[in-house]
């Protein structure tokens, strides 16, 4: 028994060493190629030939030089310059004699003497404050309107009753009433022109004209006489009889002449 079982196992181990050594002859040819024996090459696809495409003709955009920089340098400002004590009290004085010419011609133009006024205010506007100039300025330009007014043209009745009137508000009596009589004779039964002469007649200190424009007024109108009552333009005659007389009575009443 021992001897069959020694038998195998050299058997196999026999076996095992000729495959063993076979394998490793296998392994040694597959690593080591035969020597002599070229290295197959795999063959080249052929490619097909390249096309090329038509130039394009690109325009090459130029853009503008840019300026150059400039460096800005800094510099401290010059200290400000005090202004001399001399000038300074010029200066005040100017402003100061510029104030009472505007104010004394603002007086002149509320006092409506406008030529004076005028005067004035152009040697106002030479002074050293340019707001009181601007204001002197715009003073001189409304006396030159009012010294010299524009030609105006007069053809209707109310035409020169209107103007008539401006120039009563004016204190131009002379000539206000110069227009009224031509607008009477445009008009002659206009009682509001024969009322505004009546009261041109009383600012004039002439109590008869008054009296008797106020009468006419009062026929063609009645309701002048209540307005005659409260009008300051009459209220420096009367005391005239006739004229107050007339104020007093009623429509229709009697009225004493003169």
């Amino acid at each position: 028994m021992q001897t069959q079982a020694s038998k195998i196992h050299r058997k196999s181990k026999s076996t095992g060493g000729a495959r063993t050594g076979k394998s490793a002859g296998a392994a040694s040819r597959k690593v080591a190629p035969a020597a002599g024996r070229a290295k197959p090459t795999p063959a080249k696809s052929k490619a097909p030939p390249p096309t090329h495409a038509p130039a394009v003709a690109t325009k090459r955009l130029e853009l503008p030089a840019k300026p150059p920089r400039s460096i800005a340098r800094f510099t401290s400002p010059a200290p400000p310059r005090l202004p001399d004590v001399a000038s300074l009290r010029a200066q005040r004085a100017a402003q100061e004699k510029q104030r009472q010419q505007f104010e004394e011609a603002v007086r002149l133009f509320h006092a409506q003497k406008f030529d004076r006024a005028e005067a004035l205010f152009q040697r106002a506007l030479e002074g050293p404050n340019r707001t009181l100039a601007h204001h002197a300025q715009v003073h001189a330009q409304i006396c030159a309107k009012r010294l010299h007014p524009p030609a105006v043209s007069l053809k209707t009745a109310d035409d020169h009753y209107n103007y008539a009137v401006t120039l009563i508000n004016a204190r131009k009596l002379q000539e206000a009433a110069a227009h009224l009589e031509t607008a009477l004779h445009l008009a002659p039964q206009g009682d509001h022109i024969h009322y505004a002469m009546a009261a041109a007649q009383a600012l004039q200190g002439n109590p008869q004209g008054a009296y008797e424009r106020l009468k006419t007024a009062i026929d063609l109108q009645p309701r002048n006489r209540i307005l005659a009552r409260g009008d300051a333009d009459f209220a420096g005659i009367l005391e005239y009889p006739p004229l107050a007389s007339l104020l007093q009575s009623e429509r229709g009443g009697p009225v004493k002449t003169p």
